[in-house]
């Protein structure tokens, strides 16, 4: 029995597999990180964008109507379902400018499970000068 413990101790078979399962572990991972952070970032540019496309609409119409502005945001969303977009306006009012304020929220749902319970929110605001 102590023979084959001291075999066992110094035998280096299977040591390799060992060494690659650790490493490929942290890349398989490392990779999946990348591909979720270029995802989030594909997403916020692509909200940015419907918001700017909504921006020029108001600023060469102030009056134009929230439903046509939900419309053409929802409309400019390629990725996942636009009905889970959820779009806000107001106005405010800063140093006696008037702005018409444009907000945009989507949550994300992370191909990596058990990652920060798998959910965050994405969100693009933006103020519009109705003069």
């Amino acid at each position: 029995m102590i023979q084959i413990c001291k075999r066992l101790k110094q035998s280096e078979t299977g040591a390799t597999a060992i060494e690659f399962s650790l490493v490929a572990l942290m890349a398989i991972t490392i990779f999946l990180g990348i591909i979720e952070f270029g995802r989030g970032l594909y997403m916020r540019n692509e909200m940015s964008y419907a918001v700017d496309i909504a921006a020029r609409k108001i600023l060469t119409n102030p009056v134009v109507a929230e439903s046509e502005l939900e419309t053409l945001i929802r409309d400019a969303i390629t990725f996942g379902a636009s009905n889970d977009l959820a779009v806000s306006f107001g106005t405010v009012t800063i140093d006696g400018t008037p702005f018409r304020s444009l907000f945009v929220s989507y949550p994300v749902t992370l191909l990596i499970p058990n990652l920060n319970n798998g959910n965050f929110t994405l969100s693009i605001n933006r103020r519009v000068p109705l003069t």
